[in-house]
Formats: C-alpha cells, sequence, structure tokens
C-alpha cells in the first residue's frame, strides 16, 4: 500500500485500527536497534508456496496475490529450509519471517542504526511508519540526544526566561527529523513547562494585584477630594487592571482613581480609570479621553472604568498633569 525500502530508509504501511502510543513506538525501535546489535543472518529461499504457508509466524500481507513458489526471507538464526522442516515451531515467532521479492542485507549489522521517523495515519485503517538506518539514523539519534539534553537544562530556568525558552524549543522540536517516540516524550515535557509557566503567571498576577491596589488604595486614602491620579508601572496587562479595579472597589467606596502604568521597554503605557457605580463621582471615559488627548491613544470604556494604551513613555508627565486638572 505504498511501502518502499532502500539502502537508508524506509517506509511501511499497515493495517491497524489507531495511532500506536508512544511506548509501541518506542519498542519498535527497541527491537530493531536489536536485531542489528545481535547481528542476525539474513536468509532467502525459494520454496512451495503452500508449504510455505504453513510457517507459523510467517507475516504476509493480508490480500497480496503471491507467485508459486515464492520466495521466502527469514532474519534467523536458521535458515529457510531448516524452518520448512519444522514450520508450527513457536520459536519461529522470535524472527521475522516473511514473503518478499526484494533486496536484502546478508546480516542485520550492516544496517548499522535505527531510527523510526514517524508513524501516521495515510488512511482509514492504515497507519505508515517512516525510518531511516546507517549514518542518517546514527545522526538522527545524536541530535536527539543533544536537544533532550536543552531540554532538560530548560527546567532550571524560571519566569520569562523559561517561558521564552520554552517556545523557542517548541518550534525548534517540530522541524527536528529525530526518533518519534523521543520527540512524544519532549513534547509532553515541554508542555509541562508550559503549565509552569501558566502557573507562574497566575501567581505573579495576583502578587501583582495586591501590590498595586495596595499602592493605589494609600494613594486614595492621603489624597484629598473624590478623585486620586496616580502612576504604578506592571506593564501593560488588562488583566492586571482588571482584578486592581475589581479589589479598589471592594475596599474603597467613595473614590475614583486613574492610574498609569508603563512598559518602557516596549516603549507604551495604559491608562486605566475606575469609578465605584452609583456614586457619580467621574465620567471614566470622558476622564481617560481628556488625559490621553493628542497622544494617539486607543481604548474604550463606560462611565464607570475606561481603559487605553498610549504608544509613547514621553507622554505620561503630560497624561498625569491633564487627569489631575480634569
Amino acid at each position: 500500500k505504498g511501502s518502499n525500502v532502500d539502502e537508508k530508509k524506509l517506509r511501511f504501511d499497515f493495517s491497524w485500527n489507531g495511532p500506536l502510543t508512544t511506548q509501541q513506538l518506542a519498542d519498535v525501535e527497541t527491537i530493531c536497534k536489536k536485531s542489528i546489535e545481535n547481528n542476525l543472518p539474513v536468509y532467502s529461499y525459494v520454496a512451495p508456496l503452500d508449504a510455505a504457508k504453513q510457517i507459523s509466524s510467517l507475516r504476509a500481507v493480508f490480500g497480496e496475490v503471491y507467485p508459486d513458489p515464492v520466495r521466502v526471507v527469514a532474519i534467523s538464526h536458521q535458515t529457510v529450509p531448516t524452518i520448512l522442516e519444522n514450520p508450527q515451531d513457536a520459536s519461529w515467532n522470535e524472527y521475522s519471517i516473511e514473503f518478499c521479492g526484494g533486496t536484502h542485507l546478508s546480516f542485520t549489522s550492516q544496517s548499522q542504526d535505527f531510527c523510526l521517523l514517524q508513524e501516521e495515519g495515510i488512511a482509514k485503517g492504515i497507519r505508515r511508519i517512516t525510518a531511516i538506518t546507517c549514518e542518517d539514523a546514527s545522526k538522527a539519534i545524536q541530535i536527539g540526544q543533544k536537544f533532550e539534553t536543552r531540554v532538560t537544562n530548560a527546567k532550571k530556568l524560571q519566569g520569562f526566561e523559561l517561558e521564552e525558552e520554552t517556545k523557542s524549543l517548541s518550534t525548534e522540536l517540530n522541524s527536528l527529523s529525530i526518533s518519534a517516540s523521543l520527540k512524544t516524550q519532549l513534547r509532553e515535557i515541554l508542555a509541562t513547562y508550559g503549565k509552569d509557566v501558566v502557573a507562574w503567571k497566575k501567581a505573579r498576577a495576583a502578587s501583582q494585584t495586591a501590590e498595586v491596589t495596595s499602592k493605589v488604595i494609600a494613594e486614595a486614602v492621603n489624597a484629598p477630594g473624590s478623585k486620586v491620579v496616580c502612576r504604578v508601572d506592571f506593564g501593560v496587562d488588562g488583566k492586571v487592571a482588571k482584578a486592581v479595579m475589581s479589589a479598589f472597589g471592594k475596599k474603597v467606596k467613595n473614590k475614583a482613581f486613574l492610574l498609569v502604568s508603563a512598559d518602557v521597554k516596549a516603549d507604551r503605557f495604559m491608562i486605566v480609570a475606575y469609578a465605584p457605580k452609583g456614586e457619580n463621582v467621574v465620567d471614566c471615559k470622558a476622564w481617560v479621553a481628556a488625559a490621553s488627548e493628542g497622544t494617539g491613544g486607543k481604548g474604550g470604556g463606560k462611565k464607570d472604568s475606561a481603559q487605553y494604551t498610549v504608544n509613547g513613555c514621553g507622554n505620561i508627565d503630560s497624561v498625569l498633569d491633564k487627569a489631575g486638572k480634569f
């Protein structure tokens, strides 16, 4: 069904009802490598079709019409004539015996190495394995081992460094021609790093929210009037800003705030305004619009909350001044 074998690679199609598991892929690779290491002889023999069909461990393609006599190939310590003398011997299950008219090695060690690169579905009930041997296989294995070391070392990183390294490694992994089972294992490891990054971000956001809220509340307590304008930098993070508004509203019931937070590295900043509902302290949308006038800032909102993003941190002082005078 599309199988092909040459001196350095193979493509093998087989009937199966679903993807092979990572462990099954690893097992296939291990069995092939072990056969190469054991330097098994490869025998071929032309035998009567009916006699050859009696071999208990025979591999044949379902629906294929074979000639009579048929060529039998055995990767075994025993020759094909010896196998035919006792075709039902259970020990033949340890070896690969099949009908095949193709060319073959004399000994399995001539393959040198083996690496299963891919297993995929090509049609309903049909799977395909792609693998390589010889120097190409050894090179792929070495590349996989080196990449695995990099993935392992990434575990030592934290925060943004771990996030960037995980993204980089994941992108690179997709393009590598390495063992399919190893690739799956490495993807699973990188997925756990991704979960670690998500957990770190949540913890960091919670910490930032608490810190920013505390500072804004302190400003509100000490500021006269019903409005407070302040700057606390936590980047341009809308989730943190939303959490700050929620936390502030639970603590302070009679004051509104306009908060500026800058991402200096990206040279942009965020303007956030919040007012307690029903207090009619200030129109937040109008407040932020007036403060950001002339900056090219973009955003939106409503009477009790609004948010704008502005490029150019050089505009911050002007924004704070306009907000204070509103």
